[in-house]
């Protein structure tokens, strides 16, 4: 960790930079008269932001260095946007006068995304094709991401295009106080609802899976090479070209298309912009101080001890905050993506804590980090095997017939399967976001996955990289959950508390176990893919999984602005089950939100330990 001098040389470097100033003082009383004037400015601001990021980025500390240089790198195209959404007047053809950049100035990040993603499945770049070796797939893959990225350059044209139409109405809904930062966050609104409508299709369905199945093609091309051990040749192109999205041109500032002054187009005041530009310098600078002080990012705090370990599981009971006023435990069944200290993020932040301090003893399941020796686990081997040895640790520590069962997201799938099929083991059955119908129309992941070649995925990779499934989630919101979120992030960053929430949640998102190949296949194939839960033909070992079993009382939590579980895919659990003890909760917020908003802090535990003491009474429970 830096010591005082580290932060006192870090805030010194950000409040004093010499080109900060005089980069404004260059500008200040400027009228901006032209088009040209303001692409000087432009590429002078860009300039002065990385000559900034080169001098200081090397002093951001580790955890909050990437999340700067996001920030950084949306400050810099301040400019190309407004003079994107300017030259896109009068013409939505691609080409007509728009850079490839300007296309794509707000798709760069989600396709650096991808980019990462490819590059975690594709084998080291070192290693190259021998001429003539497997020029096929190394082809067939710039093809499909060629064409995924114009995809997303046509999205580009017509939200630059849109947004061009709609700024004057928006910017006197804000009574003309509107600047570079609204018109960004203008062309995320209309860019998302453009990206929507083309992601739902199923030429995006068709092109992602091609994308994908090209990938796995090029990796198991590069592995037969790999085993042969043979060094490139002249007509092969190294992995490292392949792995990579096509380049996006930097922004040069050419002629514009328009004689019009761009100002007075945007209809932004010189001291306006300069105005704004200072207070991003600031917030810049404030950020970083604030990153070199507040130390490591710890997550996960309520006390805990390991009683249980199964392989790569281990089995949690959580130190209770008070006496426990109900003798039934909850055993938290996570999901496989992600870690499950979602549920314990920070003291003021946890779901568990929440159940504790309302008067519930609290088990979790922590999956680890499956490596090559768990490829071959499937649904049997998580469901049959560790959950259930979870289950019967517990019943037989607490000398219960049967214990409390809460699933999240894929975990509640999963809890709902063990449910269905040990009946006489679950008295109440929780789920939260819990996919069931995986075919309602609004279920991206399905549509995504139609055309995805599952078998050699699986076949090719083995366990399926956490850097691929978070590009999958990511990329439901590329513009809100990469660019305009690193924005955000500014306005907040001067608060340690608020920055290591923030931090917290990064650490998160971004620690993604690889998921065991033969549980990704089937999980993948027999539910988004077939959706054989609903119909009654999902297969679990030797047994077939009956939603009409699950006789147990159950609530379903859900997200009514849940874009990765949707909510009618969760509700359509009622019609398929037995119980005549069946309550919803509505919890107004996203998948994520749910967990660690402020307002879930309360709503939530409180709603499961209220509808779980009522429903707990030992009395009529046999003795073991």
């Amino acid at each position: 960790m830096a010591d005082s001098r580290d932060h006192q040389d870090a805030r010194r470097a950000g409040e004093d930079a010499p080109f900060w100033q005089d980069w404004f003082e260059r500008h200040a009383g400027s009228s901006v008269a032209s088009a040209e004037q303001w692409r000087d400015m432009g590429q002078g601001w860009r300039a002065a932001v990385e000559e900034w990021w080169q001098r200081i980025g090397e002093q951001a500390p580790s955890q909050g260095k990437e999340v700067l240089q996001h920030a950084v790198d949306q400050g810099k195209a301040f400019f190309e946007l407004a003079d994107g959404v300017t030259r896109s007047a009068g013409s939505r053809a691609p080409g007509s006068g728009l850079s490839v950049s300007q296309h794509d100035i707000l798709w760069r990040l989600p396709l650096e995304i991808w980019d990462r993603a490819a590059a975690s499945v594709l084998p080291s770049r070192s290693r190259e094709y021998r001429a003539g070796q497997a020029p096929h797939s190394l082809l067939a893959y710039q093809r499909a991401l060629s064409d995924y990225a114009a995809m997303l350059q046509g999205v580009g044209a017509d939200t630059l295009k849109d947004a061009s139409e709609s700024w004057q109405a928006h910017r006197d809904a804000l009574r003309g106080d509107a600047g570079l930062r609204e018109l960004f966050d203008l062309c995320v609104d209309i860019g998302e609802q453009r990206y929507h409508d083309l992601v739902s299709s199923e030429a995006f369905a068709e092109a992602g899976g091609r994308l994908v199945n090209s990938l796995v093609n090029l990796v198991g091309d590069r592995q037969r090479v790999a085993d042969t051990d043979t060094v490139a040749g002249g007509a092969g192109a190294d992995a490292g070209d392949a792995q990579r999205a096509p380049d996006c041109q930097q922004w040069d500032g050419g002629t514009p298309l328009d004689p019009l002054d761009l100002m007075a187009s945007l209809g932004i005041a010189p001291e306006q912009t300069l105005a704004e530009l200072r207070a991003f310098g600031d917030k810049l600078s404030v950020a970083l101080a604030t990153l070199q002080n507040i130390g490591p990012i710890d997550v996960g705090t309520s006390e805990k001890e390991a009683v249980h370990h199964d392989g790569k599981l281990t089995l949690y009971r959580y130190v209770p905050t008070s006496e426990p006023a109900n003798p039934v435990p909850v055993l938290i069944v996570y999901a496989l993506a992600n870690r499950p200290y979602m549920m314990d993020l920070q003291p003021q932040r946890s779901l568990v804590r929440g159940l504790m301090d309302m008067g519930l003893e609290v088990y979790l399941v922590d999956w680890g980090y499956p490596d090559a020796g768990d490829r071959s686990l499937g649904l049997d081997d998580y469901i049959n095997g560790f959950i259930d040895g979870c289950v019967e640790y517990l019943r037989d520590r607490l000398r219960l017939d049967r214990i409390n069962l809460l699933g999240v997201c894929q975990g509640g799938t999963f809890s709902l399967c063990y449910s269905a099929l040990n009946a006489d083991k679950v008295r109440n059955l929780v789920l939260m976001v819990t996919p069931v119908d995986f075919h309602t129309p609004d279920n991206l992941l399905a549509t995504w996955l139609r055309h995805v070649d599952v078998d050699a995925l699986v076949d090719a990779l083995g366990n399926v990289p956490g850097e691929l499934l978070n590009w999958a989630f990511v990329s439901m919101k590329p513009l809100r959950l990469t660019g305009q979120k690193y924005l955000d992030m500014l306005d907040f960053l001067g608060d340690e508390e608020k920055a290591r929430t923030f931090l917290r949640m990064e650490k998160w998102i971004h620690d993604s176990p690889a998921q065991a190949g033969e549980c990704f296949r089937q999980f993948t194939k027999d539910l988004y893919q077939q959706n054989k839960l609903v119909d009654g033909s999902l297969r679990i070992g030797n047994r077939v999984v009956d939603l009409q079993q699950v006789s147990m009382p159950v609530l379903n939590v859900y997200a009514t602005q849940d874009h990765i579980v949707p909510p009618d895919g969760t509700l359509a659990l009622e019609k398929h089950i037995a119980t005549s003890d069946y309550t919803t909760f509505a919890f107004e917020g996203g998948h994520i939100g749910i967990y660690v908003s402020a307002r879930a802090q309360t709503e939530v535990p409180q709603k499961i330990a209220d509808w779980l003491h009522a429903r707990c009474d030992l009395e009529d429970e046999p003795s073991p």
